[in-house]
């Protein structure tokens, strides 16, 4: 284990190497790992306790989701978006998420949205950590949409800007107009209004896209 702090150790088996592709993306999507963070084969090895093959197979692997890129110095870093990334992301976004709930709507069972409006309250008005909360209310979100097409695309876009939303999350005062935006959501849901339900999701995503920018900020000198 290097000074870092981490412990990223795997058992061997034959999983070997999903287990190694899911301890590092986890790492990233929580934050431990953050964006810009020069990822060496050699640390990585000696984190995860595996061979250099296993973590370059990983590495190209978690190149391919979008969530590490090449350093323009050397090897693989945690990706950070640039803002034509975040333009493009959010505009398909914009798009898939509110066709995810007008499906969610239409398909939900009544015990899904009950659930939807169990975690929306979960959400936390003062800021910290909501990262586990909006996690669920996505999970739910797709799960109950019916098309896990729709549910896989989404989620890819989601892991893209993983670390967008935690930066966002935590800026205070956001969380607080996320969750209005969610309780308004979640109302347009409970009365199975797949209009206003989707064109709520369409406002959300338009405020999410301008506070990821700031975010990408944050980012940035984070990285420096």
């Amino acid at each position: 284990m290097t000074g870092s702090g981490l412990d990223l150790r795997v058992k061997q088996d034959k999983l070997l190497r999903d287990k190694v592709v899911d301890a590092l993306r986890q790492a990233i999507l929580d934050g431990a790992l953050k964006p810009g963070r020069r990822l060496t084969e050699r640390e990585l090895t000696e984190l995860t306790g595996v061979s250099r093959t296993s973590v370059r197979e990983a590495l190209r692997r978690l190149q391919a989701e979008g969530l590490v890129e090449e350093s323009p110095s050397r090897g693989m870093r945690v990706t950070i978006p640039t803002a034509e990334e975040i333009k493009q992301i959010y505009e398909i976004r914009a798009e898939l998420e509110p066709l995810a709930i007008r499906l969610f709507v239409e398909r939900a069972t009544q015990q899904e949205i009950d659930e939807l409006s169990s975690v929306q309250d979960e959400l936390n008005p003062e800021g910290g950590s909501n990262k586990d909360v909006l996690d669920r209310f996505d999970r739910i979100l797709l799960q109950g949409c019916g098309n896990p097409m729709l549910a896989e695309l989404l989620g890819g876009l989601y892991s893209r800007i993983h670390a967008l939303r935690r930066v966002s999350a935590a800026t205070p005062g956001r969380i607080a107009v996320v969750r209005q935006e969610y309780a308004a959501l979640v109302e347009a849901v409970k009365r199975r209004d797949a209009t206003a339900a989707a064109e709520t999701a369409r406002q959300h995503v338009t405020a999410s896209r301008a506070s990821a920018n700031v975010a990408m900020n944050v980012l940035l000198q984070e990285a420096d």
